[in-house]
């Protein structure tokens, strides 16, 4: 029996990031889809709905990401995506985001990987909220 290829959306403001993350993970049978902004990552998730998201939270503003977590908690057709905050806002605002956005109560479904850590920490995450 085939499975089916997961479909994942990242949405960062990195050119790079988003090249890189795209070539990464499409080379481990991922589906990727980009976004360099809030507007364009809603349009895309509402048209596609992925699997899951790859979120940066510093964009136009410091915390558009986070402003976009809650607007996807909020929409019912989005509510249940997993989502990655992948960020390296912990180190530049000096934030424990960690332990904000991994509160089941406040965030279900969202885990955090800072930027620093090694790709294999985000793919490993990955493939935990996706179950694979």
């Amino acid at each position: 029996m085939m499975t089916m290829e997961k479909k994942l959306l990242i949405i960062d403001d990195d050119p790079d990031i988003l090249k890189s993350l795209k070539v990464i993970l499409e080379d481990k049978g991922f589906k990727v889809l980009t976004a360099s902004n809030k507007t364009d990552g809603i349009e895309i998730c509402t048209a596609e709905k992925p699997d899951l998201i790859i979120l940066d939270i510093m964009m136009d503003t410091n915390l558009e990401g986070y402003g976009m977590l809650n607007d996807f908690r909020k929409d019912k057709n989005l509510m249940d995506i997993p989502i990655v905050i992948y960020s390296g806002m912990a180190q530049e605002l000096g934030v424990n985001f960690r332990s904000a956005v991994e509160d089941e109560r406040l965030f279900p479904n969202v885990s955090f990987v800072d930027k620093r850590e090694d790709i294999e920490d985000l793919i490993a995450e990955i493939n935990k909220l996706l179950c694979v």
